[in-house]
């Protein structure tokens, strides 16, 4: 998922943004806009009063200031303290006991620690509108610039997450300026389509449930901003024989007259038109939170589709990551946000059918270790291929805070839909890798269903050592060393569950941002903050794993940014198997440059194509 922002604790404003501390997956804010009928405010108000007094915790402020995914990259010491046991059992629970061999039998690094690989000819391509590369497409740059005419995201639309179709084509989402969508920076909801054989650009402007496609706030102090974001893709199956992308958004709606400018959609389709060949958005196959709730039970459409003012739409609760399960073909969904007013301020998770039908919908607890409440707000889903029928897993990392909004390691969990009993559980309890203050930042699974994870320092900007899971036999060492058995959101919740492997070597760059597999060799692409991409080529199974980690290859962001005041990097990347290449977006923010809200403008954006053949040769 989503969102990097500083907490209330290191300038005493909670929506302040971290420089250059956005999280790989990130949303954050409130789908809902308000949440006590004000259509006058919403997201943001307390970003641009200029107040810095510490209030009250209410789910209004924790909406208005947008503690999105990923949130801050420092502070919350004290509770980080009391939350972190160096090792030491809580609650009466036995020292976790991992498998051998912990910390990883390795080949090392292939290459000396901290160099960076030379980038081989041929390796890397940017595509972009014509005259945007800055030095990056200079006389002796290593990486080849590709102008397209007509490319061009649409104003305060930053390049935030891809997917990639058989025929090629990739899909990108988009996120606002500020990387936190509760303060959106557009006027539209889009997504952006590139054909590489074609070398053409679709800017796909989604409109409303009334044709809408410009849909500024009410309130003209927000200068005109307005419209969604749409915070995840992903590419599925069809019943058609045909592929179909599904798309999210944590913030459809922005505080417009909903009578005059229809609905967003919560979960949004594209197919691929058979007349033109170009994908086109889906409607019918497009669903609003009220839609949604519609397929629910009662009991659950209120829980996962509340109601906060007669005034606003549904809210979908901030749906951020999608991911399709492998034996049922159902969707299941991060819900980033609570319930709202008087409610619950931890998110949820919520299975879908292909139709858009409610199959199974689970609200995380109330978690309290060591009787400190953290709020929870699931950020990311990765899906175990080698599921079984009715007990398909799936692994959750959550951004995880405390009530004064410090911020707390973000935890991973592995969970169970049925489909049969149309359940959701909880099959370990929330873990770190170790009680140093890391994250668990992004996560793959491979095809044996061994689990990599991605970590990042307590610092919140560089990465920590790959953490490695691998199956040994039906489960995982997050299962057997960690089950949620009893009271495990308050016994165990956030405990240490040492990796089976550490893969020495990774922790060079800045946090990794996009994760990946490369299901044809089976090799690991991280990518990190800094555009530092690395290769890990595991080989062997289960407690049988050794690990050979490649030189990072630098791909040269530094020579794409523009002024002091923008940001460029890197977000989750797309392999495309048969063609031997990974897509990483390249995005251009504002963060810190401009004081929120301001008139929608546009920035450049890129997509960078790394050839595998070339980066997984041996040089």
């Amino acid at each position: 998922m989503p969102v990097r922002i500083r907490s209330g604790t290191d300038s005493g404003e909670p929506g302040r943004q971290e420089h250059e501390s956005s999280s790989g997956s990130e949303p954050g804010g409130d789908a809902g806009g308000t949440a006590d009928g004000d259509t006058g405010r919403g997201p943001g108000d307390a970003g641009r009063s200029g107040g810095r007094t510490q209030g009250p915790v209410t789910r209004r402020r924790l909406l208005g200031t947008g503690l999105g995914l990923g949130a801050a990259a420092a502070g919350g010491l004290l509770a980080g303290r009391l939350l972190s046991s160096d090792g030491a059992t809580r609650g009466g629970l036995p020292a976790t006991r991992p498998s051998a061999p912990v910390g990883g039998v390795t080949a090392g690094p292939s290459e000396p620690a901290g160099a960076v690989s030379e980038v081989p000819r041929d390796l890397l391509t940017i595509y972009g509108a014509p005259d945007s590369f800055n030095d990056l497409g200079s006389p002796g740059s290593a990486v080849r610039t590709v102008d397209i005419p007509g490319w061009g995201f649409g104003p305060g639309q930053a390049a935030f997450m891809s997917a990639v179709a058989e025929d090629g084509t990739v899909f990108i989402s988009t996120t606002p300026f500020t990387d936190d969508q509760s303060k959106l920076t557009g006027t539209d909801m889009e997504l952006e389509i590139f054909e590489p054989e074609a070398q053409r650009f679709t800017r796909l402007v989604i409109p409303s449930s009334r044709g809408r496609t410009s849909l500024p706030r009410f309130d003209p102090g927000y200068r005109g901003v307005g419209g969604g974001d749409t915070s995840d893709v992903l590419v599925v199956p069809g019943n058609d024989d045909e592929q179909r992308v599904m798309f999210t958004s944590l913030m459809p709606f922005y505080g417009w007259d909903v009578r005059a400018g229809g609905e967003l959609p919560s979960i949004g389709s594209l197919r691929k038109d058979r007349d033109s060949g170009r994908w086109v958005y889906d409607p019918t196959a497009s669903h609003t939170a009220a839609e949604l709730a519609a397929s629910a039970q009662p009991n659950i459409a209120a829980r996962a589709f509340p109601t906060l003012s007669a005034l606003e739409p549904r809210s979908p609760r901030g749906p951020a990551s999608i991911a399709r399960l492998p034996r049922s073909g159902h969707l299941v969904i991060a819900q980033y946000l609570g319930t709202g007013a008087g409610g619950t301020d931890n998110g949820s998770l919520l299975v879908i059918d292909p139709t858009g039908r409610v199959r199974a919908f689970w609200q995380y607890p109330q978690v309290r270790p060591l009787g400190i409440e953290v709020v929870v707000n699931p950020r990311e889903i990765s899906v175990d291929p080698t599921s079984e029928p009715d007990d398909e897993r799936f692994v959750l990392i959550s951004d995880a805070r405390g009530l004064d909004y410090s911020t707390q390691p973000f935890p991973i969990q592995e969970f169970s839909y049925n489909e049969s009993q149309g359940t959701i559980s909880p099959r370990s309890t929330a873990v770190r890798a170790a009680q140093d203050g890391s994250r668990m930042e992004s996560a793959v699974f491979d095809g044996d269903g061994t689990l990599y994870i991605a970590r990042t320092r307590r610092d919140g900007l560089t990465a920590e050592t790959l953490a490695v899971y691998p199956k040994l036999g039906r489960e995982r060492g997050l299962v057997t060393r960690s089950p949620a058995t009893g009271n495990w959101p308050v016994d165990s919740w956030g405990i240490a569950n040492p990796p089976d492997y550490l893969v020495v070597g990774t922790d060079q760059g800045g946090l990794v941002r996009s994760v990946t597999l490369d299901p044809t060799t089976g090799a690991i692409l991280l990518a990190g903050l800094d555009g530092l991409v690395q290769v890990i080529r595991p080989s062997g199974r289960g407690n049988q794993m050794t690990f050979r980690t490649d030189r990072p290859i630098d791909v040269g962001l530094s020579r794409l940014r523009g002024p002091s005041t923008r940001y460029v990097g890197v977000r989750r990347g797309a392999v495309d198997a048969s063609r031997r290449i990974l897509w990483l977006p390249v995005n251009q923010m504002v963060l810190d440059g401009l004081t929120w809200p301001y008139p929608p403008f546009k920035l450049d954006q890129w997509l960078l194509r790394v050839d595998l053949d070339v980066l997984l040769a041996d040089h």
